[in-house]
């Protein structure tokens, strides 16, 4: 009886199921419209949450950007079109803080972009020394944006600060540099970049470890010195690299820079270190102005777009994907 099995699974098999039960087969057309359906329903939970926590509150901040409204409940809210976006436009504040905004962003290329690659560079010829300085290096990313500003708050403060007593013992008088409105944005972006240049140099550390050695071993075979094998090799390959870390660096540069311009200045002396992502916060949560934050917020989502279009064009189109 065993050896006769097979053939009855065999013959058995080979007949549809509806077929045997004399039950009407499916039909092809629902099978095709299943799968079609699965992969949106696999997307479902994504384009769900997408839509609840990103879109909708674009839209929402969309329609308060043409109301004018103090966030008070029994207040109703006044349509007033695009009043908001001239009134805010027009302010000295949005000026000032697109004015800085510009600043930060364009100090943010040479200090937490450029910087961090002759360093990655270093470290990763060193090889196993460099685990030291690395940990050196990505310590401060470490610590709270909140605990890196007080701490510089004391070390800089012009009466009990260690800066002053540094600066005494050399005979020298220490500044307020948080005072002066030409220094005070040069303290924000410094301790922007100390925070951030560990983080980048792994960034960097990474995308160096994909760089074959055999091929500098070549290279230097060959007669070429360290400028070339940067120039003609390291260079092109780290060029994805450089544009991730490029547009991330653009992007976050103006949330990094509000709880220290938060914590340090307030946005002054004399709006000298506010940017658009704190003039937001000022409109919509100091003076209570939910229109002109919410306009504010449309202004540099726009801003940002551009931002990332432009860098997507530019630099996208020069990196080297494939070794």
């Amino acid at each position: 009886m065993s050896l006769h099995r097979p053939e009855t699974q065999l013959v058995t098999g080979a007949v549809p199921v509806g077929a045997a039960s004399g039950q009407p087969l499916a039909h092809p057309k629902r099978t095709d419209i299943a799968a079609r359906l699965a992969p949106w329903l696999y997307l479902a939970p994504t384009v769900l949450l997408l839509a609840v926590f990103t879109y909708w509150p674009l839209l929402q901040t969309a329609y308060l950007s043409m109301v004018d409204w103090n966030l008070n409940p029994g207040q109703p809210a006044e349509f007033v079109g695009l009043d908001n976006y001239g009134r805010v436009t027009g302010s000295t504040l949005f000026q000032a803080a697109f004015v800085n905004t510009l600043i930060y962003v364009g100090a943010s290329i040479p200090l937490k972009v450029l910087l961090p690659i002759p360093v990655a560079v270093f470290l990763w010829s060193v090889g196993q020394k460099g685990h030291f300085y690395r940990a050196i290096l990505f310590m401060p990313t470490l610590i709270s944006f909140v605990v890196a500003g007080i701490a510089f708050l004391w070390i800089l403060n012009p009466i009990f600060g260690y800066a002053k007593v540094i600066f005494a013992e050399l005979g020298l008088r220490f500044p307020n540099l948080l005072a002066d409105p030409d220094s005070a944005i040069w303290v924000i972006i410094g301790i922007s970049t100390w925070k951030v240049l560990g983080f980048n140099v792994l960034i960097y550390l990474a995308g160096l470890a994909s760089i074959n050695k055999e091929l500098i071993e070549a290279m230097r075979m060959d007669g070429a010195g360290d400028i070339t094998i940067f120039r003609r090799l390291i260079w092109p390959l780290l060029t994805p690299t450089l544009t991730f870390v490029t547009i991330s660096t653009v992007i976050f540069t103006m949330q990094q820079v509000f709880t220290p311009i938060d914590l340090m200045t307030e946005g002054g002396p004399s709006n000298s270190t506010t940017n658009l992502f704190y003039m937001i916060y000022q409109y919509s949560f100091v003076t209570f102005d939910v229109g002109g934050g919410a306009a504010g917020t449309m202004i540099l989502f726009t801003f940002l777009m551009i931002m990332a279009f432009v860098q997507f064009r530019v630099l996208d189109r020069r990196a080297h994907y494939q070794q």
